[in-house]
């Protein structure tokens, strides 16, 4: 599926509500269309607004509905991934390849309350979809064995319980999440929108993968360390051969984390390796 030609286009408005990483991709490809002298105004969640139009300044982002805009959320929801979201999302929008990903510059005064957290690491254990959600044991056993620095939980949800020095999921706006993500030495995560905020603050990032492929979602530059179960059915790009049992998400192991953990900081760019 492609979208006709917009070089020739004065304006254009596209909606993208569904998924903040998937947000976090759309960007450079908006922002090639904003440098190429489209207005571009991007539809999307009013509590991210403020934050992309920030970042973003020659994007207009606004939270209200234009009759005119392009649905992305709707042209891509039957969509199996095959290559990387920001190259979906520019071959539907006429948009030449390569782009770079996006690198946030955040305000200062983001990150200055939690300056103290300054070397913490984050660990960021949920996500939307099963297949992407780590078994609550494997996350106990990790929070309970992070000694290297301190441990901070983030997310949205504030369960379940797990041992930490600062837990603030359920209480951080956008901006202040990305203002405690600048701040940490390492960041571990699932196939979630806090991996793209991390990759796009230059976290180094150890993200544990379920069924998709690691390709589809990290770009090359990006310093994050993938963890991917050898598997025969994965990844299975959305596929689920396996009827819900999601073995995938189930097989790496905490220890592997903590392993991961202790060599990321020599991970230069995207590495993917099967567990």
């Amino acid at each position: 599926m492609r979208l006709h030609d917009l070089r020739n286009a004065s304006s254009v408005s596209i909606k993208r509500c569904h998924g903040l990483g998937n947000v976090v991709m759309l960007l450079p490809v908006l922002d090639q269309l904003a440098g190429n002298g489209l207005q571009v105004n991007l539809i999307t969640r009013p509590q991210w607004t403020h934050v992309f139009q920030t970042l973003y300044p020659r994007i207009n982002v606004s939270d209200q509905y234009r009759a005119d805009a392009i649905d992305l959320d709707a042209m891509t929801e039957p969509l199996k991934p095959n290559k990387h979201r920001t190259l979906e999302f520019a071959e539907l929008l006429g948009v030449e390849a390569p782009l770079e990903p996006p690198r946030f510059e955040i305000p200062k005064e983001w990150s200055r309350r939690f300056l103290d957290w300054t070397g913490a690491i984050g660990f960021a254990p949920e996500a939307s979809h099963p297949s992407r959600r780590w078994p609550t044991e494997h996350a106990l056993t990790l929070a309970s064995n992070v000694r290297s620095a301190p441990l901070v939980l983030l997310g949205a949800t504030p369960v379940p319980t797990l041992p930490c020095a600062l837990d603030t999921r359920g209480q951080l706006e956008l901006e202040d999440l990305l203002g405690l993500l600048s701040v940490l030495r390492a960041l571990i995560c699932m196939d979630s929108g806090i991996l793209h905020l991390g990759a796009a603050l230059g976290v180094p990032t150890i993200c544990i993968f379920g069924g998709v492929d690691p390709l589809y979602r990290i770009a090359g530059n990006q310093q994050v360390l993938a963890l991917q179960a050898n598997l025969t059915c994965c990844p299975c790009n959305k596929e689920e051969t396996c009827e819900g049992a999601y073995t995938c998400i189930k097989t790496t192991s905490p220890e592997t984390v903590l392993e991961a953990l202790q060599r990321l900081e020599h991970v230069g760019g995207r590495q993917i390796q099967g567990v």
